[in-house]
């Protein structure tokens, strides 16, 4: 094929496909970004209306929420529905109409304002006729009203409603102390929907609609809308495109739909908290007709490329092709070996340019020859002169016969070139120490069957008889006459076995001494985020030596106990953070399932650059010491006799939870509890029994009482409770009424008709005190009083006591 006719599909296939490919890809996007905005609007639309509608409902419902949080629209209703008869209540009802009245006044479109108790009877109005009717409900409503949800209805045409004007009723239940009451209502009608949609103007073709939950039209300025919503029509297919959408799963979405053979897209939008929707449309020729206009433009310009195109290929077929192939027939003979062959053009442009650059790259051809000599020159000075040197072996029958060495190898072994052939004549295995020939050959023979490559490392006695080790790094080639060869170089790493060795040495003296002892040595590369253990790990624990991605797995197995996650995830951080030293004791299941205490001390370590790049530290068990520790912190937080936290105990750990309450905004409740005549149970049935008194009282406390408690003995009949995160006031009640059942429940041994009583106090935090001391001083208040109400009794701290 010449080169006209490569340049014909050349020219097709890289600019006429390509551009009519690009033409189409174009007109694609155009279309395709056309519709995205259409849809954008529409959809910006819908959505701005359903935000309005969504405020104008929430707007009524506040006002509406204003009507109900008045005392006397709570007080009418409870009056209502109890059926009381009062004087007040005809004055109440006037107060309350006046003010449904002026409210009404406010809003145009608002038709009625009422309250309805729960037989759904009308006690107050706006308009003073209504006063004594049922205003009905559906039952879904009144479910809905029961559950204490708002009530938005769909669209209402009845006769008793806005005399049948289309109206819809916004209602909002009324509760007393959890108890269903009654409601509160307005009815408004559809002037205000008329008004917002009006005042909407997108595209030329844009209309809007509101729809109820039934499908019935609020307002619409589209006439075809408000006929075709609701009718099965062959020319219309918005109904049944309508009723194919579950507002419920899908309350935004678009419809494609068409109306007498008009083309549209509308979209749709569900007002939140309502089964109403907000529908915008827009007609598709209202677009299609631009848009194929700018179709029309991009194919014509498309042709006008092509017309260029054309006319510019029959231009360089004229004008630049034969010169082309003049050079070509001078390239041909240079191929063959004719050097003193050149290209001639004599014209003075970019062909005589390239006749000239041409001419003289053919006269350099033969400097770059003598160029090349000399750098194979300087390369056998270069390799002279390495740590070793490079050596090429002829592979026939297994054997590596040397066919080239460089001074640097001769220098290595210290023989010169006419020893070494008399010492060795030219089989390389025999250089290398016996004693590792056998090993070597297998390992080269190894490595080639898979890479075509080999590096080993062996031993060589050189002429004093010193042995040295070597690294031989070979590569097989095979020429153009199917002769195998082996490129080798070879580098002296005597010093480097050495350092090797000693290396070896200092790690086995290592392993012996930490078999030796109890404390385990961790090193985590925190680059890798890998650890690793010292062997007795593995004696003590059930994980597993060597673990990657520990940052992650720490959370992920129960090796630590869960407690300690948090924070041994912080020690490890810390270090990220550039902490030099750190230590955490943590709990870490061992062999035996069990979990033990265990100190973790860590060193970081860092690169030239002052980055963290490992961190080493030891692992202690201090199992032993920390159960004697809690042991001894335990005797020393708790009474010796009830084994309740004694007096600073308690009260440390209740400022504790102050401190953190101020931040977290908790409420709690501190008793004062006393045992009533407890000195007279001392005088007078003896000290053991008073001591069984205090033992069977501290069990009671902590039945009652939970683990969300903390409960102490402040003195020798005195006990304290601070009760944390109470979510309501009933709970502090229930337990002081156990309490006090507790002490009933009770009596001394041996003795049934002997009773214990106790007297409790109890002040709220943080309503009547924000520190401890001011807390209990008024929980002491509230014990004072209980006792002088004739004791066997709790009293709650009030202001007024």
């Amino acid at each position: 094929m010449n080169i006209r006719k490569k340049f014909v599909i050349f020219s097709v296939l890289l600019c006429v496909i390509p551009a009519c490919i690009a033409t189409s890809i174009s007109i694609e996007n155009l279309r395709n970004k056309t519709i995205e905005i259409i849809e954008q609007n529409i959809i910006t639309v819908a959505d701005d209306q359903s935000s309005n509608l969504q405020d104008f409902f929430r707007e009524n419902i506040s006002n509406l929420n204003v009507i109900k949080s008045m005392p006397i629209t709570e007080n009418l209703l409870i009056y209502s529905n109890n059926k009381t008869n009062s004087k007040d209540i005809k004055k109440n009802v006037d107060m309350l109409n006046e003010f449904l009245i002026s409210t009404k006044e406010e809003y145009f479109y608002l038709n009625e304002l009422a309250v309805i108790n729960k037989e759904e009877l009308v006690i107050a109005d706006s308009n003073n006729e209504r006063i004594g009717q049922n205003i009905m409900l559906s039952d879904n409503d009144k479910k809905k009203l029961l559950n204490n949800q708002i009530v938005v209805t769909n669209i209402i045409e009845k006769k008793e409603v806005n005399n049948g004007i289309k109206s819809a009723i916004i209602v909002s239940p009324i509760f007393s102390e959890g108890k269903y009451e009654g409601s509160i209502l307005n009815v408004i009608d559809m002037t205000y929907f008329k008004t917002a949609i009006d005042d909407i103007h997108f595209f030329k073709t844009g209309n809007v609609s509101i729809i109820d939950g039934n499908g019935k039209i609020a307002y619409s300025n589209n006439k075809e809308f408000k006929y075709s919503i609701n009718r099965v029509d062959s020319k219309n297919n918005l109904y049944s495109q309508w009723k194919q959408v579950n507002f419920n799963s899908n309350p935004k979405g678009i419809i494609n739909y068409n109306i007498n053979g008009v083309e549209k897209i509308g979209y749709y939008s569900r007002i939140s908290g309502t089964d109403w929707i907000v529908f915008s449309d827009v007609q598709w020729n209202e677009f299609k007709i631009p848009l194929n206009e700018n179709i029309k433009t991009i194919i014509i310009t498309l042709l006008f490329i092509i017309v260029i195109a054309t006319i510019s290929y029959i231009f360089i077929m004229k004008h630049f092709f034969k010169p082309l192939f003049n050079l070509l027939e001078s390239i041909k003979k240079i191929k063959q070996g004719n050097y003193s062959d050149r290209f001639i053009y004599d014209k003075d442009n970019e062909f005589g340019e390239i006749s000239r650059a041409f001419n003289e790259l053919i006269s350099k051809i033969e400097k770059k020859r003598r160029y090349i000599e000399n750098k194979n020159r300087e390369l056998n000075c270069l390799t002279s002169n390495i740590p070793g040197g490079v050596h090429r072996n002829i592979i026939k029958d297994g054997e590596y016969i040397v066919d080239f060495l460089s001074g640097g190898c001769l220098n290595l072994l210290g023989y010169k070139r006419h020893e070494f052939r008399k010492m060795f004549g030219r089989k390389i295995f025999d250089v290398i120490y016996e004693e590792d020939r056998e090993r070597v050959e297998r390992e080269i023979n190894d490595q080639i069957s898979k890479y075509n490559r080999f590096t080993v490392e062996y031993r060589i006695k050189r002429k004093d008889g010193s042995i040295v080790w070597i690294l031989d790094n070979g590569r097989i080639v095979e020429d153009r006459d199917g002769r195998i060869f082996s490129y080798n170089v070879t580098i002296n790493i005597n010093d480097a076995k050495i350092a090797q060795e000693e290396l070896r040495l200092s790690e086995e003296r290592y392993r012996i001494i930490m078999s030796q002892t109890e404390e385990i040595i961790f090193e985590w590369n925190v680059e890798d985020d890998a650890i690793s253990y010292s062997d007795n790990w593995q004696q003590k624990f059930n994980i597993e030596s060597n673990m990657s991605n520990i940052s992650k797995k720490i959370y992920n197995n129960n090796s630590i106990y869960k407690d300690d996650l948090k924070g041994l995830g912080k020690f490890l951080n810390d270090f990220i953070n550039g902490e030099k030293y750190n230590e955490i004791e943590i709990r870490i299941k061992n062999k035996d399932n069990e979990y033990i205490w265990c100190k973790i001390r860590g060193t970081a370590m860092f690169d030239q650059n002052d980055n963290l790049f490992k961190v080493i530290g030891v692992i202690i068990n201090i199992n032993k010491e920390k159960i004697e520790s809690e042991k001894l912190l335990f005797k020393a937080q708790r009474d010796s006799l009830t084994k309740l936290y004694n007096k600073g105990t308690v009260e440390n750990i209740i400022k504790e939870y102050m401190e953190n309450s101020n931040i977290s905004n908790k409420h709690g409740a501190l008793f004062i509890i006393d045992i009533d005549d407890f000195k007279s149970i001392n005088d007078n049935m003896g000290h053991l029994v008073g001591d069984d008194v205090l033992s069977n009282v501290s069990s009671m406390f902590l039945n009652v009482f939970d683990e969300n408690a903390i409960v102490g003995r402040i003195g020798g009949d005195e006990f304290i409770v601070f009760l944390k995160d109470i979510k309501s006031e009933k709970v502090i009640y229930d337990r002081a009424d156990k309490l006090v059942n507790g002490f009933k429940a009770g009596y001394i041994e041996n003795n049934l008709d002997y009773k214990v009583s106790g007297s409790i106090g109890i002040a709220k935090y943080p309503e009547d005190g924000e520190s401890f001391c001011e807390l209990f001083e008024n929980a002491d208040k509230a014990l004072y009083l209980a006792k002088n109400k004739g004791k066997d009794n709790y009293c709650v701290f009030e202001k007024n006591i």
